[in-house]
């Protein structure tokens, strides 16, 4: 065969050779990028379906990564590498271009899987994280709120948190905190002020995160309800308004509590003291007793030099004792009146039935009869 035939020959073969690696080259990267679309669209779908991750922290395998907040790609690729997910930061951040997804990761705790390919990690990763719903009821102390977080699980020191609460200064940019009053003997500065609700966190989120998931609600919620203004229109601050509401949160029922915010707002005007059961109960359950419906002169006698004592001493207690919820604020902002209540600007005594209603007097002589009866059937 002729050296020139040979060359041609050679070269088409070559030819041919090289079409086939791009068809073979072009089926097989054409067979990944289905494949993995549909890997893609399956876990897209569970997103979509149950609203989370597929992989949780129960998975077999799974490795937690924590995304802070501000994360770019590259933070995130070393944090990735760091974990021993990938291997190569520079191919993780080219793809994360391609793709897309740079200025797309979402804060928080998510959970992959040491198999996945750096498109699903990124899929995940630019998913709403793994959250904690916990639900916080009105009248609901500080402690007890604190409490609930820790055994939902959540990874904050208590420690902190417990500082940072008696710090409002590390949260001046709300509006509301310029008027809480560090009066003497107050316990929990930003107690009261941890709006009851439904949130949702982060199990990793920092001391600040959390306290500011509060704030955040209770600053939207504050300028909701007009409270500032209608606090200035009743010649009160709003933290007064919150102190009295977390006591007529846990005085009695809700169709109850303008009447019973009014029969306070009528005892300090007459300089009486509040003589308030919860003020008591919130120092019992502090020291791990049981709260008392009525209480005798020894049980109020135990904590008689506590502000919070409202038998003993004349005014509000000095700081909110719960998280008053908004039926109870509005009550004290807009307490019970002549025009709906007769004789609403006289009533200065209640006591509970037992039964879950509150019976109000005029005279203490008509109320200690009332209170003796009430407790009388309640204790057979």
């Amino acid at each position: 065969m002729p050296r020139k035939v040979r060359k041609t020959l050679l070269f088409l073969g070559l030819i041919v050779l090289m079409i086939v690696a791009v068809l073979v080259g072009f089926f097989l990267g054409f067979r990944y990028v289905k494949e993995q679309n549909q890997r893609l669209d399956a876990m897209s779908e569970s997103f979509d379906r149950e609203g989370k991750s597929p992989i949780t922290a129960d998975t077999k395998g799974a490795v937690e990564i924590f995304i802070a907040q501000q994360s770019n790609t590259d933070d995130i690729a070393e944090t990735l590498k760091e974990a021993g997910l990938i291997k190569n930061t520079f191919a993780y951040k080219l793809i994360s271009k391609f793709n897309g997804f740079d200025g797309q990761y979402q804060y928080g705790t998510h959970y992959l899987l040491p198999d996945m390919t750096y498109d699903e990690m990124m899929l995940i990763l630019t998913r709403q994280p793994k959250q904690i719903s916990l639900t916080f009821y009105e009248g609901m102390t500080y402690e007890q709120m604190r409490d609930a977080m820790i055994e939902a699980g959540m990874r904050f020191s208590p420690e902190l948190l417990d500082a940072m609460m008696m710090r409002p200064s590390l949260f001046t940019d709300y509006s509301f905190i310029s008027g809480i009053e560090e009066r003497a003997g107050r316990e929990w500065l930003l107690q009261g002020y941890l709006w009851p609700d439904t949130y949702l966190f982060d199990i990793n989120a920092t001391e600040q995160q959390i306290l500011r998931i509060f704030l955040n609600n209770t600053e939207a919620k504050i300028a909701e309800g007009k409270y500032y203004e209608r606090a200035k229109q009743q010649g009160m601050t709003l933290d007064d308004a919150i102190i009295l509401a977390s006591v007529v949160q846990v005085e009695g029922t809700i169709s109850e509590m303008n009447k019973i915010a009014r029969v306070f707002i009528n005892r300090m005007n007459a300089d009486m003291p509040l003589e308030a059961e919860p003020t008591v109960n919130y120092l019992r359950v502090r020291d791990g007793k049981e709260p008392q419906l009525w209480m005798n002169a020894d049980e109020l006698q135990e904590y008689a030099g506590s502000p919070y004592n409202t038998y003993y001493f004349t005014g509000l207690p000095p700081g909110p004792i719960n998280s008053p919820g908004a039926v109870a604020i509005e009550a004290v902002l807009w307490p019970a009146t002549e025009r709906t209540w007769p004789g609403a600007e006289r009533y200065l005594f209640f006591t509970a039935t037992g039964t879950g209603t509150t019976d109000f007097s005029f005279t203490y002589e008509e109320h200690a009869e009332k209170t003796s009866k009430y407790k009388e059937a309640y204790e057979g």
